[in-house]
């Protein structure tokens, strides 16, 4: 199946609880404004099921849709990882709409609903092309449907051989949080940290809870041997390169 990732528009949606989503049917993006540091305790039990596939991403700096930019990013950054996922934004906001219909023109699945109880319904995709109906005919018809449809194929004659259904993506936590801190450094306009100490520090306050230990170090660890930066001793300078794909 493919995935379905949920971007919650925090400042303009503050959801008390996330209506017909279940665990394990979507992953969960909800952005937070640079002001808003708290989460309701209904929410937080609701999120808790869905353990690593919900993320918090709390924007650094004001202005006008800055928090939209970051969902918009967000949105290219997933579907290069995932060609064939579905997105859906949860927003009053009707400024998401053109983008949404330049993206449904690229053949992938995107909308907006209002409010989370419109979340779980079907993400509509883009039509396929129809195939006018061949007559029918006397000869026999090998047909490769999936096996829900035995009884139907039986009545028309029709052979069934089933396909088994591709698996799905795995998911890496780790270059999850890389892209998100490479995300929030090359959005940094003041300087970056400058010391080891001091980007541990950052990186570890960017997410909730915060990162810390032996998942704190493998991101260091995989920023520094994909070359995004250089450790000289205790000093980090930066090389930032595009998050690459999984």
């Amino acid at each position: 199946m493919s995935p379905h990732f949920v971007l919650v528009d925090f400042e303009n949606v503050q959801p008390e609880s996330l209506g017909p989503l279940k665990p394990g049917t979507c992953r969960i993006y909800i952005f937070l404004g640079q002001q808003q540091s708290k989460i309701s305790l209904e929410l937080t039990k609701a999120l808790q099921p869905f353990g690593d596939d919900v993320r918090y991403i709390q924007i650094v700096g004001n202005g006008p849709n800055a928090l939209d930019f970051h969902i918009s990013f967000y949105v290219g950054q997933l579907a290069a990882l995932h060609p064939d996922a579905r997105f859906t934004i949860v927003s009053k906001d009707g400024g998401f709409d053109p983008l949404i219909k330049h993206i449904t023109t690229l053949k992938m699945a995107c909308r907006r609903v209002k409010s989370l109880d419109g979340a779980a319904k079907t993400t509509p995709t883009a039509a396929a092309p129809v195939t006018p109906a061949k007559k029918a005919t006397s000869k026999l018809v090998i047909s490769f449907t999936p096996p829900h449809d035995a009884s139907s194929a039986k009545s028309q004659g029709v052979a069934q051989v089933a396909t088994p259904p591709k698996p799905s993506p795995k998911i890496d936590p780790v270059q999850q949080r890389v892209d998100e801190t490479l995300a929030r450094l090359a959005g940094m306009k003041k300087s970056k940290p400058a010391s080891l100490k001091t980007l541990r520090s950052s990186i570890a306050s960017w997410f909730t809870p915060k990162l810390a230990g032996t998942t704190l170090e493998a991101v260091i660890n995989r920023l520094t041997q994909k070359g995004h930066i250089k450790l000289t001793g205790n000093k980090v300078s930066y090389a930032l390169k595009p998050a690459e794909k999984k």
